[in-house]
């Protein structure tokens, strides 16, 4: 039985994003995307979680079409589970200042897996080789822009990330010799007072 085709992404959209605006969720998605399919038992091993809780949760991104059944490995009869995208695209502003907050939901929850992650590598930093320690980066950047300006530089940003993109691997496949799977994160905000000041438009300035 050949495996599902995996699309390239999805559009968050008020229905489904009831679906996935859960830390758990956010994890367990993005660890069937990198790491490949995996059972609700691997994953409660991996997430530190117990089976009861991830078997819920796979069932959640499975309603809502996050993740499809992949085939059985080895004959076994425990259900294995893949992502059904490559990434997903955040929702619009619509979606995101819904009166039912799930879209900040899902943006708090990509937060913390992120945040863990970062602090993951930190950590990691010790153990890596001296090549890894030189090429892995941390580091911030504070701009002065316009909304148009912070746009044009976020797209800018991702043209160059998707030329580097490549489909992703099956898990288990062999890397090129010395090469490894990178995480690359970004985020683009206002910073401190700035977040609140809303400068008047031309029109308003000559009433």
């Amino acid at each position: 039985m050949e495996p599902p085709e995996q699309l390239s992404q999805v559009q968050l959209t008020a229905r489904n994003l009831r679906g996935v605006a859960h830390p758990l969720r956010v994890r367990m998605l993005t660890v069937l995307r990198t790491e490949g399919p995996a059972t609700a038992t691997t994953l409660a091993r991996r997430l530190n979680q117990n089976t009861g809780a991830t078997s819920y949760h796979l069932r959640q991104l499975a309603e809502y079409g996050f993740i499809v059944e992949a085939p059985s490995r080895g004959g076994r009869r425990e259900r294995w589970w893949q992502a059904a995208h490559v990434n997903t695209v955040v929702p619009d502003d619509s979606v995101l200042a819904g009166d039912d907050g799930l879209g900040i939901a899902y943006l708090q929850a990509l937060g913390r897996v992120w945040s863990d992650a970062m602090t993951t590598a930190i950590d990691a930093t010790a153990s890596l080789s001296p090549e890894w320690r030189d090429a892995q980066d941390f580091g911030d950047y504070v701009l002065t822009l316009t909304p148009a300006e912070a746009e044009e530089l976020s797209a800018e940003i991702h043209r160059l990330l998707r030329r580097r993109n490549s489909a992703p691997e099956p898990a288990g496949s062999p890397l090129p010799e010395g090469a490894a799977r990178v995480a690359f994160q970004f985020q683009l905000f206002p910073t401190g007072a700035d977040r609140h000041v809303s400068h008047p438009t031309e029109s308003e300035c000559e009433r």
